[in-house]
């Protein structure tokens, strides 16, 4: 019986583990939670506290901080944009709705109930789209350069920046 435990100690490698050649350092575990954030819609929170707990440990280095300040300003900076587009888009709402003069024939009493909607609210509905995919843009491209980063250990340039 020792022969085959002999066997499979020289089977194992001296490390314990075997090399992948990939190794997730703590600011890409961070980053891919951001990126899978847009299918589960929760991750980010894990990813946000993640970061929080790392970036205040003695073990984290410079390059890592730099990440997670970075990464946490992600989340910030688009939360705080989005709570202003939507207050702006429920003000608009409620400002139509209690009929303020958007364009000249708006309103509860307007001429043209049938017609085609009036420009002010094309425009309010596609500037709402084009800002929605400008923020998703923004949000793939800050978490994408942070994990191409993090994987060659490089610090980010600029962990401040609101934008890239």
């Amino acid at each position: 019986m020792s022969d085959m435990a002999d066997e499979y100690q020289h089977a194992q490698p001296a490390s314990g583990a075997e090399s992948t050649g990939v190794t997730l350092y703590r600011p890409i575990i961070v980053s891919i939670l951001y990126l899978v954030n847009l299918f589960t819609g929760f991750t980010i929170l894990i990813g946000l506290i993640l970061a929080y707990v790392w970036r205040n440990e003695e073990a984290t280095t410079e390059w890592e901080e730099s990440h997670f300040t970075y990464l946490i300003r992600t989340f910030w900076i688009g939360f705080w944009v989005t709570i202003l587009l939507d207050a702006g888009a429920i003000g608009a709402a409620i400002a139509m709705s209690m009929g303020f003069p958007v364009t000249e024939d708006f309103g509860p009493h307007a001429s043209h109930q049938d017609g085609p909607p009036p420009p002010a609210i094309i425009a309010l509905v596609f500037g709402a789209i084009l800002v929605g995919f400008l923020m998703f843009v923004w949000y793939c491209v800050r978490s994408i350069l942070s994990l191409a980063n993090a994987a060659n250990q490089r610090p980010m340039p600029n962990p401040k920046t609101w934008l890239f």
